[in-house]
Order: C-alpha cells, then sequence, then structure tokens
C-alpha cells in the first residue's frame, strides 16, 4: 500500500484495508474458562483410563480379590474353636 494524503491523517490501524481477512476476538471477561470442563472432563477420563486401558487393571483387580478372599477364609478357619473339644463340657 502506498502512503497517501488522505492515509497520512489516520491513526496507526487505520491505515489500510485489508479484504479476504476475518479476526475474531473475545474480551477475557466475555469468555467461559470452564465451558465443558464438568461434562467432558469426566468422559475424557472414564474413556482414557476406564474403557481404552481396562486390560492394565482389570486382571490385577480380580487377582487381588481372589487373593484376599482366600486369605480371610484361611484366617477364619485357622483361628476357629474346634466343637470337638468342647463336646464333653458341662
Amino acid at each position: 500500500m502506498r502512503p497517501s494524503a488522505v492515509a497520512l491523517g489516520k491513526h496507526f490501524g487505520n491505515l489500510g484495508k485489508m479484504y479476504g481477512e476475518h479476526r475474531f476476538a473475545l474480551a477475557p471477561n466475555e469468555q467461559k474458562a470452564y465451558k465443558g470442563f464438568f461434562d467432558q472432563a469426566f468422559v475424557k477420563t472414564f474413556k482414557t483410563y476406564v474403557w481404552d486401558q481396562w486390560y492394565y487393571y482389570i486382571p490385577q483387580t480380580i487377582g487381588a480379590y481372589l487373593l484376599y478372599d482366600w486369605a480371610k477364609k484361611t484366617n477364619h478357619e485357622a483361628n476357629r474353636k474346634n466343637p470337638a473339644d468342647y463336646a464333653n463340657d458341662q
């Protein structure tokens, strides 16, 4: 763009015209900082860590539960009283 006598009297931001370029902006106080956080964050977390990677934690969880159940039953059997020892009590 050539500087002209008309353009010399304008402010710097109004010196020329651009065609085909559009700029959109929002003021910081008009933006929604947490838009979609509460609904999309939980969905993305569930999809990423629960749905897509179930094979990392499901087998270990099942194994840990079976070990816990076996240990609890064995402890109960080992610590209970034998009814035959008290059969002749009066």
